[in-house]
């Protein structure tokens, strides 16, 4: 998926799994390596198709020049993981990580079922990548019982990992992917991936181990080409938001595919030079815009809004009932003032319940707009200048919230807001932590595979001669 520019020369992921193999990576693209479980220098594992080696290999065929640090946590010959192992490997990440250039951590690992945001013993260490903008991309897990289920892994389920869920790779989501409207942020291909190891024997892997490394390959795409065009790296709500923006709508879910080459273009298009034929100046600056905002739920179903500038969809989002930052970021013309449109779209009753939408604020470039000042007016109902009135904090009758952002926040050398700002570009952080679960993650974590690999469907095999099929051996 990479293209000749960004192929991740320079830069460095982490895989916390079961190790690494010499028949799937040769030593040379290992930079780092720690065993974790037997407490050694030495990652690999005597299983030469152990699951973390699967997992690197995916991330290695979209992103072909990156660095790979392995951190085992498993010991050999089981496919179990202490949450004390794992809390090292991070802690390691986040003390390491400008040393070696790190920008994305993949964790293909399953344990526990959260149906909503939660806290562990590793949420220090995760919210300490987020804030060096090393990007976490964790799988979901594989029990979705037929798409009934709405739990995800722990990993998954915390504020500072990216939450992927697999999909079929063509506009659908196998019954097995588990997955949550309010925790998964980004899906990606997990059904018959692929994989050939350095001898030419293909293996098949489903799951969502191999739809995260997916999202871990964009991540240091994107972040290559970001540094490279701006500056500096990308945020993990910026990176959420874009990815959005580019992605595939899988139909009737409200979920969004990875589209990494659209991804690349879209940024390209962001931070590329673009000029005024004959002044050098720029014509066009980027825009990062924030809607903080909650609501209530009717019929299990969570209010959504569309975010507009100068009446020009750029996303949507849909709201839980705790108060989050919900990040986009567009292209507009430089020097010039832009309305900034919020426009509830699906306002209901249902089952004695109300949907409803409530916007706290929204800030243009890192500068903030109460619902409520003077820049902000609602428009009810149709967004067409009619019913128009001072603005206001709760989005009734499917109304439109507009800002009237100044041209000062959208000069020629306007730059997205960085980090220093505070709260204002980290990843949305809920008003109520109180109601976010605590779990002890002192309990044993497995590689985020399917259970049943028997299963020729939802399971893992290789076949040593890649033209015979009919002679596939299970891994």
């Amino acid at each position: 998926m990479a293209n000749s520019t960004y192929t991740g020369r320079g830069e460095t992921v982490v895989v916390i799994d079961s190790g690494w193999s010499p028949t799937w990576e040769t030593a040379s693209r290992v930079v780092y390596q720690h065993d974790y479980a037997d407490n050694d220098a030495d990652a690999r594992n005597p299983n030469a198709d152990t699951h973390g080696a699967l997992v690197t290999s995916t991330i290695l065929s979209q992103a072909p020049d990156l660095g790979i640090i392995a951190l085992k946590v498993m010991p050999d010959a089981s496919t179990t993981a202490s949450g004390s192992a794992i809390e090292q490997a991070l802690q390691w990440v986040v003390a390491h990580a400008s040393d070696y250039n790190i920008v994305g951590v993949n964790l293909s690992l399953a344990g526990g079922s959260a149906t909503s945001e939660i806290t562990t013993i590793l949420s220090d260490e995760l919210a300490g990548l987020a804030a060096r903008r090393v990007l976490v991309s964790a799988a979901a897990g594989n029990a979705g019982q037929n798409g009934t289920a709405t739990d995800v892994s722990y990993f998954a389920a915390d504020h500072n990992t990216i939450c992927v869920s697999a999909s079929g790779g063509d506009g659908t989501m196998p019954g097995w992917a588990q997955r949550n409207p309010g925790i998964t942020d980004l899906c990606a291909d997990g059904t018959d991936i692929r994989l050939t190891d350095l001898a030419g024997r293909t293996l098949m892997g489903n799951g969502s181990s191999f739809a995260a490394p997916a999202v871990t390959a964009a991540v240091a795409l994107a972040q290559q080409e970001a540094v490279a065009l701006r500056g500096s790296a990308l945020t993990q709500d910026e990176f959420l938001s874009l990815a959005h923006q580019t992605g595939t709508p899988i139909a009737g879910t409200g979920y969004t595919d990875l589209n990494t080459q659209a991804l690349l273009t879209k940024i390209g298009q962001l931070y590329g030079t673009t000029t005024t034929p004959g002044t050098g100046a720029p014509a066009t600056t980027s825009a990062a815009i924030l809607v903080n905002a909650k609501g209530t739920a009717a019929a299990g179903v969570n209010a959504h809004f569309t975010l507009l500038v100068d009446g020009h969809a750029v996303g949507g989002a849909t709201v839980g009932t705790a108060a989050k930052n919900y990040a986009f970021t567009t292209t507009v013309s430089a020097d010039s003032a832009h309305k900034v449109q919020v426009q509830y779209d699906n306002d209901g009753f249902a089952g004695g319940q109300d949907r409803n939408l409530l916007v706290d604020s929204i800030s243009v470039n890192g500068h903030r707009y109460a619902a409520t000042d003077a820049a902000v007016t609602y428009d009810k109902g149709a967004l067409d200048g009619r019913d128009v009135v001072k603005g206001q904090s709760g989005m009734w009758w499917n109304g439109t919230l507009v800002v009237a952002a100044d041209k000062s926040l959208f000069g020629a050398q306007a730059q997205v807001a960085e980090l220093q700002a505070g709260d204002l570009l980290g990843h949305a952080v809920s008003a109520n932590a109180a109601s976010h679960g605590t779990v002890d993650s002192a309990a044993a974590w497995m590689p985020e595979a399917l259970p049943t690999f028997e299963d020729a469907a939802h399971g893992l095999h290789a076949w040593y001669d890649a033209h015979d099929m009919a002679h596939g051996v299970a891994a």
